[in-house]
This record gives structure tokens, C-alpha cells and sequence, in this order.
């Protein structure tokens, strides 16, 4: 467990307070895993708990959370909440501490509960166990236990309910059953594929952050077949997914990128997400650049077209940052630049910011499609002969390092 974790959890015990460690962190302990974060949920309001820690602030409006802050290190803490009202109505009492949207999606929720309330509040039975540091025991108030001894992810309560409620607890649904390699049991996964549609009302900026847990999590690949299978794809990316839908080459190119992406993943090493993007949606934007080409555009004005339109267009459902969207660009307008060995040209291409990227993205294109084998071969010589030059911050000259490693790419 986490050191700050256990500091958090014995400090609310001492403050006479009531403390469990909760969610996914008792889930990857007990599948021994390591877990990516430590999540506590009390009986402490958030103000409670930000005069016990100095270290803490409160974030959220739809969810109050405090987050407490260590050196390398968050503890976000809840506090037990209550079951969601029948009646939008019966909130009214609560001074408006939560509102129901009308397709029945929580909008805001800030009512106080029991423990045992809080745990049938959360999405799947295995992310509601707690594990008490007052005895060491694991409270299992819906059926956790089970369901990960029988591999199965399990909704709490009605899933058609939940998932009008919160529709990315369809998504996780699906990155739960491929990173964990469960199965989603029929009458969830039967929901999922009925109700696919309401992911139009999640926050677009929430989508975005869900989507490099998808691409992130080491098992991408498994992910992917998850969203296939219950057909997210569609809703998230509706039309890159209608494009691989209609030549089986396409899907293949996803699914290499996808298990490179594991591969780096479970190295260790970490792909920011304007790199993620362009290798994703790689081929679908040479695709719309060679149209726009065809069509008239010049090579530089057709990149930028395509990849704007695309990721600005996919915004409406998942709200890819404006400096990503740039990036992204770069990345597919340099890859023209590939093709100029002659003069200074490459010297300068490959001092230049955004070499590395394009040029990654070049690499596994190549190896993906076995093209440009000689240029591949012309470019890593380069780069092995050319040092990078780095401008002091106080533009006092330059200064040269060793070039820095690409990315593995099998």
C-alpha cells in the first residue's frame, strides 16, 4: 500500500473519524496488481477534512472531493454518499446539493451517506469493496468478492439506470473487461449495446481524459476489442470507426498501433497524447490528406486541413486540447519532409522541435507497412551522427547533448 495512503487513513482514525480504503486500489491489491492510485472514502465531510490536513484542497462541483497532496503523490478522499432520489424532487430538501438531469443523469451530488450507501452507489461490484485499517478486514458489501474470484464485472443496481446516470460507465465497463481480462456479465454488456447512444450526453472533456485511460492502460488492445464488441466505437469516433469498418487493412493498422502502444506501455515508457493520436488515427488522416491533395490542396494546406477538421469535428464528443489538435498537424505535415535528404535540409529538419515525433511516427509507419525502408535507414544513420542542439534559456548560445532515444518499435 501507499505509504501516504495509510499516513491519510490512520490520521482520520486518530481525528475519531472513519476511514476505508476504497475502489480500485483494494481491486488490484487483492488481484495482486500494482495499483495506479490509493482512493479513501470516509465519513469526514470535505470541510472536515481539509481542517485536518493542511496538505489538502477541495476540487469538484458535480463531486466534492479533497484531494490531499503529497510529494509525488495525490490521496483523493470522498466522503460516503447517499443513494441517488427516485424523485429529482426529493432533492429539494438537500439545498440543492444534487440535481438530475432529465435523461436521468446525475449532474450533481454532494448528499452524505453510510458506508454501505456509498458502496451500492458505485458502478461494478468489484470496485466497491473497502478495506478497513482498523481490523485489516475487506467489506465487501456488494458481491466484489465473488465476481473477482469468477472474473466478471457486474453492474450494482439496474444497468440501464446506472448507465443513464453516468454513460462513461459504459466505457469503463469495457477498459475494466480488457485490462482485467474478465468477462462483462450479459445483462450489463446487453445494456451497454442498447444504450450506446447516451455517451452524446457525457462532457466531451471527461471523454477525453477516459480515452487515453483506454490507450494508456498496457492492455489497449483487449480495450479496442471491448469497444468493438459493444459498439462504443462508433459513438466515440463515429467516423474513423465507419471508415475501418469498410476495409479489413484499416482495423489491422489500429491493432498494431494498439499493441505497440502495450509494448510501450508495459516497458515502462510513456507516449504523450498528441503521439497517441496521430498513430491512432494515422492512416485515416494520410487517407483525408490524399483526397484533399487529389482535390487541389498543396501538401502542407491538405494536412492541416484534414487533421483540423477530423480532431476539431471529434470534439463534439471527445474535446482533444487545442495544442494536441496542433501538434498533430506538425506531426502529419512534417512526414513530407522525410522525403528531402539533399543540402542542409535534413540538418535542419532534424535540430527542429518537432522531429522526433514526426519522425516516430515515420518509423513505425514504415516498419507497419514495409515503405521507405532506405529513407528509415537514411534518417536513424542521421540521427545517430547528429547531436541535438539545445538553446540556453538565457539565449546565451547553444549547447549540445547526445540524442536523445527513440521509442522501441517492433
Amino acid at each position: 500500500m501507499s505509504s501516504a495512503a495509510v499516513k491519510v487513513l490512520y490520521r482520520l482514525k486518530d481525528e475519531g473519524y472513519t476511514g476505508y480504503l476504497a475502489g480500485g486500489g483494494v481491486r488490484d491489491l487483492l488481484l495482486n496488481r500494482n495499483p495506479k492510485d490509493f482512493d479513501v472514502a470516509t465519513d469526514a465531510t470535505p470541510e472536515q477534512i481539509r481542517k485536518i490536513f493542511k496538505n489538502c484542497r477541495l476540487i469538484g462541483r458535480r463531486f466534492r472531493l479533497a484531494h490531499i497532496l503529497f510529494r509525488g503523490e495525490i490521496i483523493e478522499t470522498s466522503t460516503f454518499r447517499a443513494p441517488v432520489p427516485e424523485d429529482p424532487e426529493d432533492t429539494l430538501h438537500c439545498e440543492n446539493t444534487m440535481r438530475v438531469g432529465e435523461t436521468g443523469m446525475v449532474m450533481r451530488d454532494n448528499i452524505f451517506g453510510t458506508p454501505e450507501e456509498d458502496a451500492m452507489r458505485r458502478d461494478f461490484t468489484i470496485n466497491a469493496l473497502f478495506y478497513n485499517i482498523a481490523d485489516f478486514s475487506v467489506i465487501d458489501y456488494a458481491g466484489g468478492l465473488q465476481d473477482l474470484e469468477d472474473k466478471i464485472i457486474r453492474v450494482i443496481g439496474d444497468p440501464d439506470k446506472r448507465f443513464a446516470e453516468d454513460p462513461v460507465r459504459m466505457i469503463r465497463a469495457a477498459r475494466f473487461a480488457g485490462t482485467l481480462g474478465f468477462e462483462i456479465e450479459k445483462k450489463a454488456l446487453d445494456s451497454i449495446c442498447r444504450n450506446n447512444n447516451l455517451l452524446a450526453d457525457a462532457a466531451p472533456s471527461r471523454m477525453y481524459e477516459e480515452v487515453q485511460k483506454l490507450f494508456f492502460c498496457g492492455h489497449a488492445k483487449g480495450v479496442f476489442q471491448w469497444l468493438e464488441k459493444t459498439d462504443l466505437l462508433h459513438p466515440m469516433f463515429h467516423d474513423f470507426s465507419h471508415w475501418i469498418d469498410e476495409d479489413k487493412k484499416r482495423h489491422d493498422w489500429v491493432i498494431q498501433t494498439l499493441e505497440q502502444m502495450d509494448r510501450w506501455r508495459q516497458a515502462g515508457l510513456r507516449v504523450h497524447p498528441a503521439l497517441l493520436f496521430a498513430l491512432i488515427f494515422g492512416e485515416y488522416h494520410e487517407y483525408l490528406i490524399q483526397q484533399l491533395i487529389e482535390g487541389g490542396q498543396s501538401p502542407h494546406d491538405a494536412a492541416r486541413i484534414a487533421v483540423q477538421g477530423h480532431l476539431k469535428g471529434m470534439c463534439e464528443n471527445v474535446r482533444v486540447p487545442k495544442t494536441v489538435i496542433y501538434q498533430v498537424c506538425d506531426i502529419m505535415d512534417h512526414q513530407r519532409r522525410f522525403e528531402r535528404t539533399q543540402g542542409r535540409r535534413p540538418q535542419r529538419f532534424i535540430q527542429s522541435r518537432g522531429f522526433l515525433d514526426a519522425f516516430l511516427y515515420f518509423k513505425f509507419s514504415a516498419k507497419a507497412h514495409d515503405r521507405n525502408i532506405e529513407l528509415l535507414e537514411f534518417w536513424t544513420d542521421l540521427r545517430k551522427k547528429t547531436p541535438q542542439k539545445i538553446v540556453s534559456k538565457k539565449g546565451r548560445g547553444t549547447r549540445k547533448k547526445a540524442t536523445k532515444p527513440d521509442l522501441p518499435i517492433e
